[in-house]
């Protein structure tokens, strides 16, 4: 292949009859203008480099890092406006942003050594918590031998607990923006040799129903339906072991997940109920989970 590309070359020239001078000349040619474009992209690359690093760019990607909680990052992008524009009002607002951003990680860090040292101590339980489209209101959340549910005036149902256990039940209503939204599970755990393990996950049961009818199923309530009603009582439960309930105080924790889910069932009354589908809650819980998706409701 070589041989040929020689030889097709070699005629080439013999056919326009290039002397040995002229291809040098040419040749010098071509290698002055590729140094020429080689100049003209350092140029572009360089002007490029310059555009990105302007103060008013830097602020752009400072902004967007301090969104993402990217402290670090952000304090390196005001930085770079501080050192190339000295003495200009951009200069003095990132000096002053790069004050907050010290100031944030410096108490970022005295918490995290406060967390360190208090443990679980640090946790404070509450009754609202607010995620996504959910609302939720907690009036009580106790441990006791009967869970009541499905009310419809004139009767309601008990569950009581089996001899050797008791039951942990939270009284909360749900208030939604979303008309079929999935609800996040309450789950029960018991301080252990310094952790929190996992001893189960409430069940939701409705509170009410407008009458015997509608809780059979014979025409809609919608005091608990989502589509019709902004907010719907529960009562939820779940029995325990009396034997694990005494070996640690428990800690109801709240995950911000929706995985229990509107469903109408194959058999038996009521015929619509929430059921759980994969919420995965942590069987060991650390401090630092209740920075994120966990939230404590009640020690008992």
């Amino acid at each position: 292949m070589k041989r040929n590309l020689l030889a097709l070359t070699f005629g080439t020239l013999l056919l326009f009859s290039c002397s040995d001078g002229e291809t040098k000349k040419q040749l010098s040619e071509l290698k002055t203008e590729l140094e020429q474009t080689k100049a003209e992209l350092n140029n572009c690359s360089a002007e490029l480099t310059e555009i990105k690093n302007t103060a008013e760019n830097r602020f752009i990607r400072a902004k967007k890092l301090l969104a993402e909680k990217n402290l670090n990052s952000a304090k390196i992008e005001f930085q770079g406006i501080v050192d190339n524009f000295k003495g200009t009002n951009d200069a003095t607002i990132a000096s002053k942003e790069i004050a907050k951003i010290d100031k944030t990680i410096e108490q970022k860090r005295i918490e995290a050594e406060r967390k360190k040292a208090l443990g679980y101590k640090v946790l404070k339980p509450t009754t609202r918590v607010k995620y996504g489209d959910l609302s939720l209101r907690f009036d009580k959340i106790w441990k006791g031998k009967r869970w009541s549910f499905d009310d419809y005036g004139s009767q309601y149902f008990l569950r009581d607990a089996e001899r050797g256990n008791s039951h942990i039940m939270a009284r909360v209503s749900i208030t939604s923006e979303n008309n079929n939204p999935s609800l996040p599970p309450i789950l029960v755990y018991q301080m252990n040799n310094g952790e929190l393990k996992y001893l189960g996950t409430q069940g939701y049961k409705f509170r009410r129903w407008k009458d015997y009818g509608s809780y059979l199923g014979n025409y809609a309530d919608y005091g608990n339906d989502f589509s019709h009603s902004k907010t719907i009582p529960f009562n939820c439960g779940i029995q325990l072991s009396n034997d694990d309930l005494k070996s640690g105080t428990i800690y109801v924790v709240l995950k911000k997940q929706g995985c229990f889910n509107r469903t109408k069932v194959d058999y038996g009354n009521p015929e619509i109920a929430y059921r759980e589908s994969s919420c995965s809650p942590k069987r060991i819980l650390k401090v630092e989970d209740f920075d994120n998706d966990y939230v404590l409701l009640k020690k008992l």
